[in-house]
């Protein structure tokens, strides 16, 4: 039972290291991309035919941010899955008897609770809207009136987004600290 206990924990590390390291990794580059692309200062005729407060390099910086996270919300989910397996294995093969170890799995448990919510939440409500929203802004460009609206409902979404992915590496650097002492124990079955 101890090669199963050590399956259990090289899989629940290896998923929440990638999960935490891949908002990580986002979260540093998003603004470096933005940066390095609005100092470029690109032109995109084909998108919009002015460009304004330089909305090219943001247009062309969110599209290349919008692929990494397209791919993150993917890697996401899968070490979403590994964990919550791994957590359940835990609390067959792992020490809960002593009331610390027992209360650090459950607020390991709230914490993914909430990080997995925050993924669901981003990928099926919040990032569907910012899509929607970036659409009808390029559609509408050249018409103020209607093209400011959607830019200032557009940003409020991103800042929601930025917002919840900094709570999203909060949390799970929670996980990371509350996992330390997670400990082989008897098996009951």
């Amino acid at each position: 039972m101890y090669l199963l206990f050590q399956l259990v924990q090289v899989t629940y590390w290896l998923a929440l290291a990638t999960w935490f390291g891949g908002v990580l990794f986002v979260a540093i580059c998003a603004p470096v991309i933005f940066r390095t692309i609005g100092q470029a200062r690109p032109l995109l005729p084909a998108v919009l035919s002015a460009n304004l407060e330089n909305q090219h390099a943001s247009l062309l910086a969110g599209s290349v941010v919008a692929a990494i996270l397209g791919v993150l919300v993917k890697v996401e989910l899968g070490c979403a899955a590994a964990l919550l397996a791994t957590q359940v294995g835990q609390w067959v093969v792992a020490d809960t008897t002593a009331s610390d170890q027992r209360l650090a799995a459950i607020v390991r448990a709230a914490l993914f609770v909430a990080a997995t919510g925050i993924v669901i939440y981003d990928w099926r409500i919040l990032w569907p809207r910012i899509v929607r929203l970036r659409r009808q802004y390029i559609d509408h460009a050249d018409e103020p009136e209607i093209a400011n609206p959607v830019r200032e409902q557009f940003d409020a979404c991103h800042r929601r987004s930025v917002s919840l992915m900094s709570l999203k590496l909060f949390l799970l650097l929670g996980m990371i600290l509350f996992s330390g002492g997670i400990a082989y124990g008897r098996v009951i079955l």
